[in-house]
């Protein structure tokens, strides 16, 4: 189902500049087509336990591919990954979710919450302590 993605990326890692973008913007949109497909069949099979997943879009869900170069003293103008943070609000959410990056030889999928803010940090860790046990058993 994902055939293009990997090489795509794989190739934009060892020519990560505007000019070689440009030439090959047609594989970066198929790559871009077979990953929004893909998280077409992620999204429902997580809204089976997770409902409120059940009406989000893939295509609110991926992270661009242009990266903010403007404070990083690494100016490469592209990620060399593909990813997308499924919540009920989408990408920009700060809630929790499920986060799949697609990048040869490092792709993973993980679920979490990023970067809370100290309440709703303090709040994880309370839960977490008063229900030490099913912690510890779900993690094994």
């Amino acid at each position: 189902m994902i055939t293009t993605v990997l090489p795509f990326l794989d190739d934009l890692r060892k020519n990560n500049n505007r000019e070689w973008f440009q030439k090959n913007r047609s594989r970066y949109e198929q790559a871009k087509k077979e990953f929004e497909s893909f998280l077409g069949l992620v999204i429902p099979a997580i809204a089976e336990y997770e409902p409120a997943m059940k009406f989000i879009e893939p295509k609110d869900c991926l992270f661009r591919i242009f990266r903010d170069v403007r404070f990083s003293k690494d100016k490469l103008p592209y990620k060399t990954n593909m990813g997308a943070w499924i919540t009920p609000s989408g990408r920009k959410s700060s809630g929790p979710g499920f986060y799949i990056h697609l990048q040869p030889g490092e792709s993973f999928l993980s679920g979490g919450i990023h970067m809370p803010d100290p309440e709703k940090l303090k709040k994880i860790r309370q839960e977490i302590y008063y229900n030490i046990d099913e912690f510890i058993n779900e993690c094994n």
